[in-house]
């Protein structure tokens, strides 16, 4: 072979070969490339999922927040907000729209400016809403974290206080009044102490009177105790009620019998009109307290010659029980609050009592699951009519060897 052409040979050899090594080469570098680019999708598929995740993790807080609450942009615009926040603003809350715009609140809008600029001291209380309710507001900062002192934002928080502020109330009003219900007793008992110390412990009558009297305040004293004790029980819950089928007739004489007598000292007609064979699910002896204070309120604020009547009927699965008086009656303005603890209109602060048997009532009454309410013409002579409901029930049959007396044995 010619010289030229063996030199050709090896030229298109080695051409071929670097042919091969340069696509080899590339087809490496494609593969890589490819490589990095699946790589790269995956990464970004992974951030993707890890932003729906944190808008996820977001929304479930801010739908499991009780509270209002708003996310607010540098320039002062509602970027989100959740249910509550919807609830408190109407209408007016729409995205992308100004504070002032969504809450209609200048202290708001100040609070949220104010924590924008880097201030302190971004909690308040602020009134909000068209009752004008109290509200804690709270603006919390969101600032990037690679650009200090640059905020993104804030987050604003409000927290309704009426409920907080109802209870404070409430337990002032208890401390106030167990103060005068305690007071009231212990400075008669005092006095009745000094009196003792004085000439009069030299008279036995006179003596055992004022003893007899301390007596009657101390025995106050005790029945507030133990229906305070009772109540407590009751709303905390620790109070068992076991609910048994009871013939009603049974439930009402076991109270008649106690109370009857107080009724005849003043000359007032105690009626019961009760359907035969009327029977109850209750827990007799809890059952029997609720009614037994309803009777015993209608007792007392009944004039003498004035008459009591308890009556019953069954419907729809319930008994409605009933403790009609012709006492003066409950005040409108009162009828919604004689259930509260130690509330007693003004015709009851002359009758004594401890202001809590009608709120115990209510309590055992709906641990039977029923409910209680008054009715009242409030007006004098029209009286007032308690209502409660209890579940019906049916009484076991009662077999006829059960009533069999057994014959006498001789020894």
């Amino acid at each position: 072979m010619e010289p030229v052409l063996w030199f050709a040979v090896a030229v298109l050899g080695a051409l071929a070969v670097g042919l091969a090594l340069a696509l080899s080469r590339a087809r490496r570098e494609r593969a890589a490339a490819e490589l990095d680019l699946a790589a790269a999708q995956r990464a970004a598929e992974q951030q993707a999922l890890s932003a729906q995740w944190r808008q996820a993790q977001l929304r479930a807080l801010q739908a499991a927040q009780l509270d209002a609450v708003l996310v607010i942009s540098a320039d002062r615009t509602v970027l989100d907000l959740n249910a509550p926040a919807h609830t408190l603003f109407g209408a007016s809350a729409g995205l992308g729209r100004t504070l002032i715009l969504v809450t209609r609140s200048v202290e708001l809008d100040d609070l949220v400016t104010h924590c924008l600029e880097g201030g302190a001291d971004c909690d308040r209380q602020i009134m909000l809403g068209r009752a004008r309710q109290p509200y804690r507001a709270r603006a919390v900062l969101a600032g990037d974290p690679l650009r200090a002192g640059d905020p993104l934002g804030a987050v604003l928080w409000l927290q309704d206080l009426s409920e907080l502020q109802r209870l404070g109330r409430a337990r002032r009003d208890f401390v106030a009044n167990i103060s005068h219900e305690l007071r009231t007793p212990i400075t008669s008992i005092r006095l009745l102490v000094d009196t003792l110390r004085g000439p009069v412990a030299h008279d036995p009558a006179a003596r055992d009177d004022l003893l007899e009297k301390i007596a009657i305040e101390t025995e106050a004293l005790a029945q507030l105790s133990q229906e305070l004790l009772d109540l407590a029980q009751i709303e905390s819950g620790q109070t068992l009620f076991k609910l048994v089928p009871t013939a009603l007739a049974d439930l009402v004489t076991g109270v008649t019998d106690r109370l009857g007598p107080q009724a005849q000292r003043k000359r007032q007609r105690l009626d019961v009109l009760l359907p035969p064979g009327l029977a109850v699910l209750a827990d007799v002896a809890q059952l029997q307290r609720a009614l037994g204070n309803l009777v015993h309120n209608a007792i007392k604020f009944t004039p003498p010659e004035g008459a009591i009547t308890l009556r019953a009927t069954a419907a729809d699965g319930d008994v409605t029980v009933e403790v009609e008086d012709t006492g003066p009656g409950i005040a409108p303005d009162d009828i919604g609050r004689v259930f509260e603890r130690f509330f007693r209109a003004d015709r009851a602060r002359t009758a004594g009592g401890t202001g809590l048997g009608l709120a115990i009532a209510k309590h055992v009454v709906e641990a039977h699951g029923g409910r209680i309410w008054v009715a009242s013409g409030g007006g004098p002579g029209h009286g007032a009519v308690f209502r409660f409901t209890l579940p019906l029930a049916v009484l076991p049959p009662v077999s006829a060897s059960t009533n069999l007396v057994p014959p006498l044995t001789s020894p």
